[in-house]
C-alpha cells in the first residue's frame, strides 16, 4: 500500500514507495548547503513537544533508498539530499501503528530546489508544503476529490456499522436485509470512487507537463477497465521531459508490459489449478491439481512487505481454522523476490498452517516473454495487479469468487460469506453455490 495527500497514500503511491522502503542507508541530518539542480533543501518548523526526531525516506539520484533522521531544535527541522527529479518521499515522526495512514506520517513529492514545510504532531497529513510544484499539483487534485474522499469516508463508516450488526445477529431474514443495505452501500462506493478515477484521469490528461500526472499515470496502466488506446494516447501526450524521466522510462516499459499482459489474459490456462506448479520452502516443485478434488481452495496472493498482506493474516487464519474440519485448504504465494525475506515472513505471520510457496520473481513482461510461459509469473498469468489478492476454488477447480483491488474489511468478509455459503451449515454442499 498507494489523506490526498490521502489520495495518493491509499492508491499505486503507496505501493511504489512499499518497495521503496525495502533496504535503507542511514544519514544524518544535513546541514546548509548550495542547492543545485541535482540536489533539494527543506526545511521548517514542527509544532509539538512530544516529537524529538523526523525521518525522511526517499530515493536519491543513484538509486539508492535513503533514511535521514534528523533531530527537532527549537522547533526547526531542515533536511539536505540528491535528486534530479521530483521524488515521492515519506516523512514520520512518533509513529503509532505501521499503518499509512498514521497521523504522524505524510508523503509527498521532494523537488530539486528549496522547499519549506509546516507540520503538527499528530496531524502529519495536513501539514502545509512550499517550493514543490508536484505537491501542489497534487494537493490541487485533492481540493478538486475531497468532497467525494468525505463521502468514501461516511460511507465505508455506515457499511462497517452493518458488517457489526450482520455479525451479531441470529435471524436469518434480519441478516439477508442487513446484507442488502449493505450491498447497497457497497455499490454507491464503488461508484464513487469510479468518479474520483475519473477525475484522476481527466487531471493527467489537463496536465500533460506535471510529474504529479505521470506518477498517478502508473496506476492507470494495468487497469484493463480503461481501453489500452487511451493508455496509449495519454503517455503519447506527456512532455517530453516527463517522458524521458526515470518514471516516464518505466512507464513506457508498464505499457509494453500490459500488451503483453493483454495477450497473455487471452490464453486459455487462467486461473487453472490444473497447470500450475511452484516451489514450497523446501524448494520442492509442488503441482497444484494436487488439491483439486477435496475441498474449498484458497489461493491468496501476497508479499512481506505488503502492509494490508500482513493486516489480513489474523483474519484468514481465523477462517481456516474454523473451515479446515470442513476440507477448507489455504495456498499462499508469495510475490517476494528474496527467498529469505518470504521464509521469514511465513514463519513471522504464523503461516506455517497453511501450504507456501513462492512465485517467480515478478518482472515487466515483453511480447517475446510469451514464447518462454513457464518463465511467466503465476501472478502474471492470474493477472493479479493487487495485492493482497484472493481468489476462492470450488472442490472442482473452478473459480467461485475472486477478491481484489477491494479494501481489507470488504474482502474479507466477502470471502467468509462466500465460504459459509458454500459449506452451509458446517457441511459441504458439493460445489453447489
Amino acid at each position: 500500500m498507494r489523506k490526498e495527500n490521502n489520495m495518493f497514500k491509499k492508491v499505486v503511491l503507496v505501493l511504489l514507495l512499499g518497495c521503496v522502503l525495502s533496504s535503507l542507508v542511514t544519514m544524518e541530518c544535513a546541514g546548509q548547503k548550495t542547492v543545485t539542480d541535482k540536489s533539494f533543501q527543506m526545511s521548517g518548523e514542527l509544532i509539538g513537544d512530544s516529537t524529538k526526531f523526523v525521518v525522511l525516506r526517499f530515493v536519491d539520484n543513484q538509486g539508492k533508498n535513503i533514511t535521514d533522521t534528523c533531530y527537532i531544535k527549537d522547533g526547526r527541522l531542515n533536511f539536505q539530499g540528491n535528486i534530479e527529479q521530483p521524488t515521492l518521499a515519506m516523512l514520520t515522526g512518533r509513529v503509532k501503528t505501521k499503518n499509512y495512514d498514521d497521523p504522524n506520517t505524510i508523503r509527498f513529492f521532494l523537488e530539486p530546489k528549496k522547499m519549506s514545510i509546516s507540520i503538527a504532531e499528530n496531524n502529519f497529513p495536513e501539514a502545509k508544503i512550499t517550493g514543490s510544484d508536484t505537491q501542489r499539483d497534487m494537493d490541487l487534485l485533492s481540493q478538486q476529490n475531497s468532497a467525494l474522499l468525505l463521502e468514501v469516508k461516511n460511507l465505508l463508516m455506515k457499511r462497517t456499522i452493518y458488517n457489526n450488526r450482520i455479525k451479531i445477529s441470529a435471524n436469518k431474514d434480519t441478516i439477508a436485509a442487513l446484507k442488502g443495505q449493505r450491498d447497497q452501500l457497497q455499490s454507491k462506493l464503488t461508484a464513487v470512487n469510479k468518479n474520483i478515477k475519473s477525475n484522476q484521469i481527466d487531471f493527467i490528461k489537463n496536465h500533460p507537463k506535471s510529474y504529479a500526472s505521470a506518477y498517478l499515470f502508473t496506476e492507470f496502466i494495468s487497469d484493463r477497465s480503461i481501453p489500452i488506446f487511451l493508455i496509449k494516447s495519454i503517455y503519447h501526450d506527456f512532455a517530453g521531459d516527463v517522458k524521458e524521466s526515470k518514471l516516464g522510462k518505466d512507464n513506457l516499459l508498464r505499457i509494453n508490459n500490459r500488451l503483453a499482459a493483454d495477450q497473455l489474459a487471452l490464453l486459455k490456462n487462467n486461473y487453472s489449478l490444473e497447470s500450475v506448479a511452484l516451489q514450497n520452502e523446501q524448494n520442492k516443485t509442488v503441482k497444484f491439481n494436487n488439491f483439486i478434488g477435496k475441498s474449498l481452495v484458497i489461493v491468496d496472493f501476497w508479499a512481506s512487505w505488503c502492509i494490508p498482506c500482513v493486516k489480513s493474516s489474523p483474519n484468514l487464519k481465523k477462517i481456516y481454522n474454523t473451515y479446515s474440519k470442513d476440507g477448507l485448504q489455504v495456498i499462499t504465494v508469495s510475490i517476494d523476490k528474496r527467498n529469505d525475506d518470504w521464509i521469514s515472513a511465513v514463519k513471522k505471520n504464523g503461516y506455517d498452517i497453511f501450504v507456501n510457496f513462492r512465485d517467480i520473481p515478478d518482472h515487466l513482461l515483453t511480447i517475446d516473454d510469451l514464447k518462454n510461459p513457464e518463465g511467466i509469473p503465476l501472478s502474471r498469468k492470474w493477472n493479479i495487479d493487487y495485492i493482497p489478492s484472493i481468489i476462492l476454488f470450488d472442490k472442482n477447480g473452478s473459480v467461485v469468487s475472486k477478491f481484489d483491488k477491494i479494501d481489507d474489511e470488504y474482502r474479507i468478509i466477502g470471502l467468509e460469506e462466500k465460504i459459509r455459503e458454500y459449506y452451509g451449515n458446517g457441511k459441504p454442499n458439493n460445489g453447489n453455490n
